[in-house]
């Protein structure tokens, strides 16, 4: 009975989407964007049953389904089994699309994805480089990530898991010798995988705040390009305003985060009314479930 009242659920909202489609696409697309983000949610939580559900409500809503809901959307039909439909849904991606879905372990092992699995780059050990300074980052936070280290071929007995604030030092200091000698790298130089470790490395570079604030130009034109996505140019832009003693815009930090009483506290933020219209329009999800989100991991 439960599983039933699920399902009326999700068609009802899927006839309410499509009604306000016709008639307001802005609180259309909105409902796409939670859709997307709960579908994200229900995966993250591997209750892929519901994840699948909600994925095929966003096929039937859009034709133009962002990235990321794409990527985890099929994802979650992979692992219940559902070749078939992940390879028709392949098949009907353009180029471009099928090449950013492709990059994904998961799906690159499916037929329409052979010839596309590989991002080839121009400078190979100037990424490599970059690659083992994002390791050392995120293990020195207690995040090793064991997809990246797989798949880059990273020594382990060679990852620095201890001092943040060093290892940060190291990073922000090598980080300006690469700038000064290649310029802002972009993904078509270094890779996807390099490039976000740029930003996480701007991000915890707290150290040198005057750089840091620098580089937010590079990271707006990173997001422009298709280097970054609009994620990395709203928690840099927060962090910044936020280590200036000024209000965040898009809600990516928190003046508190009590897990063990359920208390979640912004920094303070501008114009709280519209910020999830800011946070969809960069692609981040909904305040209410990114607060949820942090009670978690901390």
């Amino acid at each position: 009975m439960k599983n039933h009242l699920m399902m009326l659920s999700i068609v009802g909202s899927s006839v309410i989407a499509s009604c306000q489609q016709d008639t307001n696409p802005q609180l259309a697309d909105a409902e796409v964007w939670r859709l997307g983000w709960r579908m994200i949610a229900s995966s993250m939580d591997e209750n892929f049953e519901l994840a699948e559900l909600q994925f095929d409500s966003l096929l039937n809503l859009t034709d133009e389904i962002d990235r990321k809901f794409l990527i985890t959307g099929l994802e979650t039909k992979a692992k219940l089994g559902k070749k078939e439909e992940v390879i028709e849904i392949l098949n009907a991606q353009d180029e471009e699309m099928l090449r950013e879905v492709c990059l994904r372990q998961l799906l690159g092992k499916m037929k329409p994805c052979h010839g596309f699995t590989e991002e080839k780059v121009e400078n190979k050990a100037l990424q490599m480089e970059l690659i083992r300074m994002y390791v050392d980052d995120q293990a020195a936070r207690g995040n090793i990530m064991e997809d990246i280290v797989s798949k880059y071929n990273i020594d382990t007995t060679q990852i620095t898991k201890n001092g943040a604030v060093g290892i940060d030092e190291r990073n922000r200091n090598r980080l300006k010798e690469i700038f000064a000698a290649y310029g802002f790298p972009t993904r078509k130089l270094v890779g996807k995988d390099a490039m976000y470790g740029i930003f996480l490395m701007i991000q915890h570079a707290d150290g040198d705040k005057e750089w840091q604030r620098s580089q937010l130009t590079h990271i707006e034109e990173a997001v422009k390009n298709g280097d970054l996505d609009g994620q990395s140019y709203a928690y840099l832009y927060d962090r910044i305003k936020v280590n200036s003693g000024e209000q965040q815009l898009y809600g990516t930090q928190f003046a508190k985060v009590d897990p063990i009483n359920k208390i979640v506290e912004l920094a303070e933020t501008a114009d709280v009314e519209n910020l999830n219209a800011r946070r969809r329009e960069l692609g981040l999800m909904p305040i209410e479930m990114y607060k949820r989100y942090m009670l978690k991991v901390l």
